[in-house]
């Protein structure tokens, strides 16, 4: 029942106007901190940092959509890839965690007007659960979702007590398919034109003729992308 409703808002979203959503507001981040969903959030790590747990390290324009509908708009947001949580700033500089899960997040970080967009309610799978957030990265029948898997390393200089915190981001890569929910993206052209049957020619021209390959972001997009374009109406 919850994993359903959480589709319905998720893939909803995107086809219906911001003035038109039930429960949506326009909020900066100081009214999404009086309506009680902060908890207060600090930087000083005792350590230092070789690369990030953020998706981004700057503080980003951005809304979250709650489980519940209501969405905050001009938010200065951070993602918190390790911890999978959503970091906000208010006006006076001080940082909160949103204390509520979200059904949808939206980040406009280098360029406001390229965002990208996060959503949570999908099946259970490897170690994610409804709440873990997923970039998503083509949608249409078939959404093409990343998880970004957060780990590190921490090392001492010799003759040193500083602590330096080496982090590394390692994708994996997720399909949702209507009455299969979520499925890896598989490693084998093979098996993924299984499961993508009904398009499985066309797909194989495009991959063979553009030489596109599974184990690259941009080209999985491609396939993908090519697949919900081959669904539309003409």
């Amino acid at each position: 029942m919850i994993r359903s409703f959480l589709l319905f808002l998720l893939l909803g979203s995107s086809c219906i106007s911001s003035k038109a959503q039930l429960g949506s507001y326009s909020f900066n981040s100081n009214v999404l901190y009086n309506d009680g969903y902060g908890i207060p959030w600090t930087y000083d790590y005792p350590f230092f940092m070789d690369g990030s747990p953020f998706f981004d390290t700057s503080n980003c324009t951005g809304s979250v959509q709650l489980l519940n509908g209501k969405t905050y708009r001009g938010l200065q947001l951070k993602l918190n890839l390790e911890q999978q949580k959503i970091i906000f700033t208010t006006g006076d500089g001080k940082a909160f965690a949103l204390s509520q899960p979200v059904a949808r997040l939206e980040l406009g970080c280098n360029d406001p007007a390229k965002s990208v967009v996060f959503r949570s309610g999908f099946g259970v799978i490897d170690k994610q659960n409804e709440r873990s957030l997923y970039q998503v990265l083509d949608s249409g029948k078939v959404l093409l979702l990343k998880f970004v898997e957060i780990r590190y390393k921490d090392s001492k200089a010799y003759n040193s007590n500083d602590m330096t915190r080496v982090y590394r981001q390692l994708p994996s890569y997720y399909l949702w398919i209507p009455g299969k929910d979520m499925v890896k993206v598989p490693g084998d052209e093979n098996d993924l034109l299984g499961l993508l049957q009904d398009k499985r020619r066309e797909l194989a021209d495009t991959i063979g003729k553009e030489k596109l390959k599974l184990k690259k972001e941009a080209d999985l997009i491609k396939i993908i992308n090519s697949y919900n374009r081959l669904l539309q109406p003409s």
